[in-house]
């Protein structure tokens, strides 16, 4: 309790000195941005997360700093969990050069549920050669979990690599922490091919492994080790400043206690065009591939849905 005040202190603290900061630089605006998401699992998991954050200083994508408020309710058959959640939170670049692909970007939130320290940054470039270091620190959703406390917390990194004009590959490696003496290790691949690139249209091959070193610790997915591989057509394009983006794929998943089986996902995502600095993002999908919150037993499915948007004023 004596660490989670401190962290209230300092959360507290950051906010009252966000105005001030923000004074300083001519030509920044502010902004708010209602963001949501839920998610359903067949599990009998729900997650249901609204948000209401201010940019108190913003001169665009990459430059902003500011807070979030957020209600937050995990449920399921039988059980509910509601908490209230505070963040600081913003982005920035290295340097004081103009911003091109080799420029290094930050992003990052960190704040409290009243009992644990929660957040998440990145550290990127943009890019054909994009490089990637990423942390998380979150609750994890299953009944138990919920009920301890129990966070989970993941830091990993990725990097782009070209092969000519039209092909391209994607390595990510990580290491996921439950706090219950499991440590999972992932590993991903992609490979990428633009078939028709005036139409946005590629083909893909995404691989995934990670094992776990305390399996079957907690009440959720955690076998010896875990495999998939899919086929994947995606499709992207942007019509009158509307950016649309629509993946599919199919394949096949494996782990240590089942045989091979079948693996399908589907996403759909919108951006709206920029107006007077504002926007709006969605995306939802599907999955029956599973998660962290997954039993692995039966069939299993999990789906969501994401709002983004930026109001500015």
């Amino acid at each position: 309790m004596k660490k989670c005040n401190m962290a209230m202190s300092a959360l507290a603290l950051a906010c009252l000195s966000i105005p001030a900061f923000a004074a300083e630089e001519e030509g920044a605006y502010q902004a708010v941005r209602p963001e949501a998401m839920v998610s359903t699992d067949a599990d009998g998991n729900d997650t249901r997360k609204l948000s209401l954050g201010w940019d108190a200083w913003r001169l665009n994508r990459e430059h902003w700093v500011g807070v979030e408020v957020q209600d937050a309710r995990f449920s399921g058959d039988g059980w509910s969990h509601d908490e209230q959640r505070a963040y600081v939170r913003g982005a920035g670049l290295f340097g004081q050069a103009p911003a091109d692909d080799d420029s290094w970007r930050w992003q990052g939130r960190a704040g409290t549920n009243g009992h644990t320290l929660l957040g998440s940054a990145t550290l990127n470039t943009d890019g054909p050669r994009r490089r990637e270091i990423f942390f998380e620190r979150e609750l994890l959703e299953t009944e138990a979990a919920v009920k301890r406390g129990q966070v989970y917390t993941l830091l990993g990194a990725a990097i782009d690599h070209p092969f000519g004009e039209r092909a391209s590959g994607t390595a990510l490696a990580g290491l996921q922490d439950f706090d219950d003496g499991n440590l999972r290790t992932h590993l991903r691949g992609n490979l990428v091919y633009s078939v028709l690139p005036e139409q946005g249209i590629s083909v893909q091959l995404r691989g995934r492994y990670y094992n776990n070193s305390e399996p079957y610790a907690g009440g959720y997915y955690s076998p010896d080790w875990y495999g998939e591989a899919l086929g994947v057509l995606a499709l992207r394009r942007v019509v009158g400043g509307h950016a649309w983006r629509v993946v599919a794929g199919f394949g096949r998943q494996r782990s240590s206690d089942e045989d091979w089986k079948r693996a399908r996902m589907f996403e759909l995502g919108y951006e709206s065009p920029r107006w007077r600095r504002s926007w709006l993002r969605v995306n939802a999908g599907y999955t029956d591939t599973p998660v962290a919150t997954s039993t692995g037993t039966g069939n299993y499915s999990y789906r969501y849905l994401m709002l983004e948007s930026v109001v500015a004023f």
